[in-house]
């Protein structure tokens, strides 16, 4: 019977009921079903192949100590907190934190070239500096160029840790190189007596020679370059003597740049030959060198040698070459008076970067710039070692006067605190590669070419007062003193047509730097212009007709005034001004750059007119006779011993 059927009756007997599951199409629908079914599975089974039997792991626990068995009532459990180190301890992962001079959300740590191995190959010094998740504000970082100190014994007991770290590394030579200049005679007494210290904190006395792994070399330079010592020396008597033996060299010749390629070119045997020794040179000076033609050859020689440079040196005059120095002599057989001598210690930076603007009292006098002399401070960033900007001055809290400047200092009015100026340090890369900084930006270059021209000195004494003893005398003092306007108008233009250009691609600036030596510039120059411009209509203003409120006033008086009253277009200039000043003195607080801009703004930019009486047409007063007899003539001869000469301050 068919299965169909046999299913049928089946249901029909079991249930009683007439009709089935199976009527219709049920029974097609089901079998389609069934055989979609076995074909999925068949599928699903292709392939497989008999699965491998897995064998069982086992592991083997082996003791590598004696089996010793303890109860659990044994087990004490202490209630003190164990000390522990790491990110296990009580401080948990603020100990595991590392100390860097840059503080950073995310850590960074670049390689360090191994200085051990000397070869010819150059490495540039990496442009970002190691950052941690803490900041320690007493770590100096090598390469640093602007670490100010009051003395430079101060700077020795720096250098005193230096060489401390180069010993614990390897037997260490240091090269000890003196200006013989007249005004660092007293410091090389100073820094020669400082050194008994220096060599008794390292282990090396005068007693005991208890450090052979410290040795010295002593050079001094001025016209020329000399080994003072003529060997290696452990001895700090040699080292002290021959520092104390060196003479003074009058010339006003200083080789810098010879002397410490001397010194490393002397020291190449002990870096390139087995034992290798560390190599160290310090550098004392207070100038930057006559020599600094020489300053990138001797950079690279000492890098390739892998020996670090040291300058114990002054701060450069923010945007000067030249600044003058209080030299108070020192040798009985010269007068002790005062002079003040005129010495290169600067600029800050390979391009002139401060547009020199003579618009006040203040304008002229030097300030603390930050940083060492450029190609001085370069080496040293170079090479990895240390520039000290020394100055006795430097803690200073306000404008130090004459009489408050040390002796044998520079004339520095102001000085800035290291921590805040790190952010402006200039960039101390190849020539080449800061032309094309500066061809990147037109701000830069703009800057660049304006602080390259002259001087801007404002109208040289303008006239102010203008008594009227008729119109037509009065319209000719007008006329005489719009001259000078006209003569300083047309050298102002041309220095703000070098700045305009740059206007556009002030805000792609993200230097500090840079931002801040723009914005003066172009605050400083606008604010001489309108200055200028706004003097001119004002006497024009006056040529036109102006008439007395008070009959008894007979005379005009200019007066300075925060309002620029004349000329729309002199009024849109002086807005401008004051945006770029105030922003200097906003965005770079306790800088050299917000010290002019705050300077620049106390002074006003217009003018106003006053009248007085002060008698122009008032009829001439009867002189008085002066009478009176002559005193009598001193007779009294004196012996006085003949005045001592003065020192020729153009060479010291």
């Amino acid at each position: 019977m068919n299965p169909l059927k046999q299913a049928k009756l089946w249901w029909q007997r079991y249930t009683g009921e007439e009709e089935t599951p199976l009527d219709g199409d049920t029974p097609a629908w089901a079998v389609s079903m069934m055989l979609h079914v076995v074909v999925l599975l068949s599928l699903a089974l292709i392939g497989l192949g008999e699965l491998p039997k897995s064998s069982p792991v086992i592991t083997l626990l082996q003791s590598t100590a004696e089996e010793t068995d303890v109860s659990m009532e044994e087990i004490a459990i202490s209630e003190e907190i164990p000390e522990s180190s790491g990110a296990e301890s009580e401080e948990s992962t603020e100990v595991a934190e590392a100390l860097a001079p840059t503080l950073s959300e995310v850590s960074l740590v670049p390689v360090e070239a191994d200085q051990d191995i000397v070869s010819e190959i150059h490495l540039e010094p990496m442009d970002a500096l190691p950052t941690g998740q803490q900041m320690d504000a007493s770590i100096i970082v090598k390469g640093a160029v602007g670490v100010g100190t009051t003395g430079a014994s101060g700077a020795v007991d720096r250098l005193t840790a230096e060489i401390a770290s180069s010993l614990d590394q390897r037997p260490t030579l240091v090269c000890w190189v003196f200006d013989q200049s007249v005004s660092l005679s007293a410091q090389r007494k100073e820094i020669s007596s400082r050194l008994d210290r220096v060599f008794e904190e390292l282990g090396a006395n005068r007693s005991k020679q208890n450090r052979p792994d410290l040795t010295n070399i002593v050079v001094a330079f001025g016209k020329n370059v000399s080994l003072v010592t003529p060997k290696l020396t452990d001895d700090v008597n040699d080292v002290v003597d021959a520092i104390d033996s060196i003479p003074v060299d009058d010339s006003g010749a200083e080789m810098t740049f010879g002397a410490i390629f001397k010194a490393a070119e002397f020291s190449k045997v002990y870096r390139t030959t087995s034992p290798r020794k560390n190599v160290m040179i310090i550098v004392f000076t207070d100038e930057v060198g006559n020599d600094q033609n020489q300053a990138d050859l001797t950079a690279s020689y000492c890098s390739k040698l892998g020996i670090p440079v040291y300058v114990v040196g002054v701060p450069a005059p923010f945007g000067q070459q030249k600044v003058k120095i209080k030299y108070v002599e020192f040798d009985p057989k010269y007068a002790s008076d005062v002079q003040w001598a005129v010495i290169e210690q600067g600029p800050e930076t390979l391009y002139p970067e401060v547009v020199r603007v003579r618009s006040g009292n203040a304008a002229d006098e030097a300030i603390d710039s930050g940083f060492g002399p450029f190609s001085l401070s370069k080496l040293c960033a170079a090479t990895g070692g240390i520039y000290f900007c020394v100055h006795a001055n430097r803690n200073a809290t306000g404008r130090v006067n004459d009489s408050q400047t040390a002796a044998m200092s520079s004339q520095l009015r102001y000085f800035f605190d290291n921590e805040t100026m790190r952010a402006y340090q200039p960039e101390y890369f190849a020539n080449t590669k800061i032309d094309k900084l500066l061809l990147s930006n037109r701000a830069k270059e703009a800057l660049v070419k304006a602080a390259h021209s002259s001087d801007l000195s404002p109208m040289e004494s303008p006239t102010m007062t203008f008594p009227r003893q008729d119109d037509g005398k009065l319209a000719g003092l007008l006329s005489e003193a719009q001259k000078k306007a006209a003569v300083i108008e047309p050298k102002i233009n041309a220095l703000y047509g070098l700045l305009l250009p740059g206007v556009a691609d002030r805000e792609k600036i993200l230097e500090k730097r840079w931002q801040a030596g723009y914005d003066l510039a172009m605050g400083r120059v606008l604010a001489m212009k309108v200055r200028t411009e706004a003097y001119n209509l004002m006497l024009a203003q006056a040529k036109s007709g102006m008439k007395f409120k008070d009959a008894n006033s007979d005379t005009w008086q200019l007066r300075a005034s925060k309002e620029v009253t004349v000329g729309s277009q002199t009024e849109k200039l002086a807005k401008q001004a004051t945006m770029y000043l105030e922003r200097v003195v906003k965005d770079h607080p306790g800088t050299p750059w917000a010290l002019l801009a705050s300077n620049e703004l106390q002074n006003p930019l217009g003018y106003v007119w006053d009248e007085r009486h002060t008698g122009v047409n008032d009829p001439p007063k009867p002189g008085g006779g002066g009478g009176g007899n002559p005193p009598p003539p001193n007779d009294t001869k004196k012996n006085l011993p003949p005045p001592k000469p003065k020192r020729d301050v153009k060479n010291i």
